[in-house]
């Protein structure tokens, strides 16, 4: 390795356990009831899908770029399990248009004295398969809109998410 590169000291790996998303179960409920995301699932991420529009003046060689705005969706395979509310909860939107949730996304590594840092959003889920070879219900989770940050606390598990004053 090169002497004049130095790696920074005091780094610590993120490990996938250290995010956590919940799904809002009662979702036309004033209390919203939030499950854990991840029995029987063994891989969710956020695709972001970025909208980026090109525009390409006549007076410059290269193009401009306007990112303007992300297209949130996270896709989910999960072996079903009897009795897990997200699984529960997804089944029972097999044949319904536009099935609402929220969506809890919580970084706990960033937390501090029991207070973690959340984005709440509007979501819908999708259902993309049901049964299969495995058993298994596949579907897509779409965030909705300008998501709300906030913070999290759990009491027995369960998050009460808070909305940033600003």
């Amino acid at each position: 390795m090169n002497s004049e590169l130095k790696i920074p000291e005091g780094l610590e790996k993120i490990e996938r356990d250290q995010f956590a998303t919940f799904l809002d179960t009662t979702p036309n409920e004033k209390t919203m009831q939030f499950a854990l995301l991840g029995i029987g699932i063994t891989d969710y991420g956020i695709e972001y899908n970025p909208q980026v529009d090109s525009e390409k003046w006549i007076v410059e060689k290269n193009s401009r770029q306007d990112h303007s705005s992300n297209q949130k969706q996270g896709a989910v395979s999960q072996s079903m399990h009897k009795g897990d509310p997200c699984f529960v909860f997804a089944e029972a939107g097999r044949d319904k248009l536009n099935y609402r949730t929220h969506i809890l996304d919580i970084d706990i590594w960033k937390g501090k004295d029991g207070v973690y840092p959340a984005d709440l959003s509007d979501g819908k889920l999708v259902i993309t398969k049901y049964m299969g070879d495995k058993a298994t219900i596949e579907y897509d989770l779409y965030y909705e809109g300008d998501s709300i940050k906030g913070s999290v606390s759990f009491a027995n598990g369960v998050p009460t998410f808070t909305p940033s004053a600003d």
